[in-house]
This record gives structure tokens, C-alpha cells and sequence, in this order.
């Protein structure tokens, strides 16, 4: 998911926001998006940390990558689980925002259907040549740290929002560039150093597009470097003059994204084994999760502040199930049908990796805006 971060509406606005949907007895808004155990498991990174806590006391500093012991075991496919149940199918959430009710679907016409169309010459072109399949795999690499990223400081602004935490324009501009600073660093990182570029994604051979001049390397730092300290300006004098601390969901989000995109060697290899599932897909999955529900309506004397509860019945379950299986049908289904007609699982399966992402990135840059009063209204609900 990624909350467009080039205008999102002022701060009054979005302060006042919620009041217009919530329950007359609870005006103020829920500050969870499903409930505080799910939220910290699954939205701001806390199951990361517990799982690399168990890595670090069972089997050590390293990437668990052989079923030799049980703790081996259990790492190894509870990450496999949680790739299909939450990074996979928080591709095909999109589809189900932008097929869902009849305005989205007018609204976002484009993106389910000429950009759809867009993707099948890539995906075909993929097939004929295999080196094709390695540049749009090695163009997702570059690009998704980003993703995360901006994914990330969407979700903190929800946080902050929700608890009254209301940044000015210059502070929220400031929060703003300090997080694409960071994405723009460890991009042009990516592209500087190969040590921090992958020569193979899952039997998927990776070029290498560099390197880029060190100069831009410098530079970049630097910038990030400015925008760091004046971002933690910002929180200190909003302590000081304001007696507000940025809300602590908030924080574990940008500490989570900024530990993955600013460590190095194992720490970096054993963070993104664990991220794509239990921090991007899961986020993702809660906010859309949280959002059908109440965009569809809660069930008669039931608030927003029920929303867990209503996630855990059957129209959540029924939601979740849904994107489940059709997740599973991108990166299972379609790979295996061409691994039959004898093309390589591998590629095919970093062909529609690269292809799926391709369609996600641009559209969640237009389907999640806070901007929107309606997607505000229910996102902060």
C-alpha cells in the first residue's frame, strides 16, 4: 500500500475527519486499525523483532536455510506460510479494493484495465526471453524498498492521526523527505555497491545496472543524513512545546522500515526474510482488511472501535480467505501451469513477481490517498 504523500489534506481536516462516520457515543477515533495485539504483531513490525529474537537465542546471527533442527524447521516454513497467507496476497487486495464497490470501480477504471493491459506485453516478453524476466526482476529489487517504505510512513500519518498527533505542513514535509531520503539512499546504494545488490532472487539470475558514480553515494547520505537530524528536531520540539510524543505505532513503523533499509550483511539477509510477511504483506492486509469493513458498513450498534471483532467473523475471514487464494494463484497457480509446458518455475515465478508489482506499485499510488475525503474518512475511522 502506498498513502500518496504529495498533498494529503491539512491537518484540520483530517483531524475533524473521523467524526463524520464514527459512532455519536465514541467520537474520538479508534486508534487501532484492528486491535493492539494485531496491530503490533502485524502492522508495526513487532512480529519482526520477535521472530528475529527466536533466530538469534535458537540458531544464532544467521539466515535459516536448511531443515536440520527444529528451530530451522519452524522458521523456515512459518516464513514459507506467511509469504503465501500475507506478502502474496497483499497484491490481490489491491484487485479488491479496485473491483470492489461500484464507484471505486468507475473511479479506477484505468487501473483494471488498460494498465492490466499494460502488463501483458510484459509478461509475454518475459516468456520469449529470459533475460527480460531477469531486468524486470532486478527493476522490483531496486524499486521496493521504496514501496516499503512510503508503505510505512502512510501507516505512521494514520497512527498520528488517529491519536492527535497533528504534524504542520512543514513538519509533515519534513517527515515526508526524511523517509524518501532514506528510499533514495539505499537506492542509489543498491545501484553503487554490489555487495548490497543479489547475484540470484530465488534461482532468478540478477544483473547489476552500475555503479553509479560514489559521488552520488556521498551525496545521498549526506542528505539523508540533514534530513534525519531535522526530523528528530521535529519530534523533540513537539515534546517540548507541545507535550506530544509521536505515537509509539508510529514509531516501531519508521524504526522497523529504517533497521531494513540501513543494515548490512547477515542483519540485512535475516531482515528481509521476515519482513515480507510479517510487516509489508500483514500491514497491508490489516489496513485493506479494516478498510472493507467499514467501507461496506458495521453491522447495526457496532462502532468502528468493534472493527476487530468484525474482523475476526465471518466477513473477515471471508476477505482474507478470498485474497488468499487468489494470491495463491498468481505465484502458485500460474507458475506451475507454465513449469508444465516446460519453461523454468523460477522464472516464470520472478516473472510474475516482477509483472504483479509492476500493476501494484502504480496502483496503490492512486487508490490510497488521504486527500480523498472518503478514503480519509475511512482509513481514520
Amino acid at each position: 500500500m502506498v498513502i500518496n504523500i504529495s498533498g494529503v489534506a491539512n491537518a484540520q481536516s483530517i483531524a475533524s475527519a473521523p467524526k463524520e462516520i464514527a459512532d455519536p457515543g465514541k467520537a474520538k477515533p479508534y486508534p487501532w486499525i484492528i486491535n493492539p495485539v494485531f496491530d503490533f504483531v502485524f502492522v508495526t513490525g513487532g512480529g519482526v523483532l520477535c521472530f528475529m529474537l527466536f533466530n538469534y537465542f535458537f540458531i544464532g546471527w544467521t539466515v535459516p536455510t536448511e531443515f536440520n533442527t527444529p528451530a530451522n524447521i519452524f522458521l523456515i516454513t512459518t516464513m514459507f506460510i506467511a509469504q503465501h497467507l500475507f506478502a502474496d496476497s497483499h497484491n490481490t487486495a489491491t484487485y479488491m479494493r479496485i473491483w470492489g464497490s461500484r464507484e471505486d470501480q468507475q473511479r479506477f477504471k484505468f487501473y483494471r484495465t488498460w494498465l492490466v493491459y499494460a502488463c501483458i506485453p510484459v509478461f509475454v516478453l518475459g516468456l520469449s526471453k529470459p533475460e527480460f524476466t531477469s531486468g524486470i526482476v532486478y527493476l522490483y529489487l531496486i524499486t521496493v524498498f521504496w514501496h516499503y517504505a512510503v508503505q510505512a510512513f502512510g501507516i505512521a500519518l494514520i497512527y498520528c492521526y488517529k491519536r492527535n498527533y497533528i504534524m504542520n505542513n512543514t513538519e509533515k514535509e519534513i517527515f515526508r523527505w526524511f523517509i524518501l531520503s532514506m528510499a533514495g539512499f539505499v537506492i542509489i546504494r543498491f545501484l553503487t555497491d554490489q555487495d548490497f545488490s543479489p547475484r540470484n532472487f530465488y534461482g532468478v539470475p540478477i544483473p547489476f545496472w552500475g555503479p553509479l558514480p560514489i559521488g552520488l553515494l556521498y551525496a545521498s547520505r549526506f542528505i539523508f543524513i540533514c534530513l534525519s537530524i531535522a526530523f528528530g528536531f521535529v519530534l523533540v520540539r513537539k515534546f517540548i512545546m507541545e507535550k506530544k510524543l509521536m505515537p509509539v505505532p508510529s514509531l516501531l513503523l519508521i524504526l522497523t522500515v529504517a533497521a531494513l533499509g540501513l543494515s548490512k550483511g547477515t542483519q540485512n539477509a535475516m531482515m528481509w526474510f521476515y519482513v515480507p510477511g510479517f510487516y509489508h504483506g500483514s500491514q497491508y492486509l490489516a489496513v485493506c482488511l479494516s478498510y472493507f469493513i467499514k467501507e461496506r458498513g458495521m453491522p447495526e450498534g457496532m462502532s468502528t472501535w468493534d472493527v476487530g471483532k468484525v474482523a475476526a467473523s465471518g466477513v473477515g475471514l471471508k476477505y482474507i480467505g478470498t485474497v488468499i487464494l487468489t494470491g495463491c494463484f498468481f505465484y502458485i497457480g500460474i507458475p506451475h501451469f507454465f513449469m508444465q509446458l516446460g519453461f523454468d518455475y523460477a522464472a516464470i515465478g520472478g516473472l510474475v513477481l516482477g509483472t504483479v508489482n509492476f500493476h501494484h506499485f502504480i496502483t496503490d499510488a492512486a487508490i490510497w490517498r488521504l486527500r480523498d475525503k472518503r478514503c480519509r474518512n475511512l482509513l481514520l475511522a
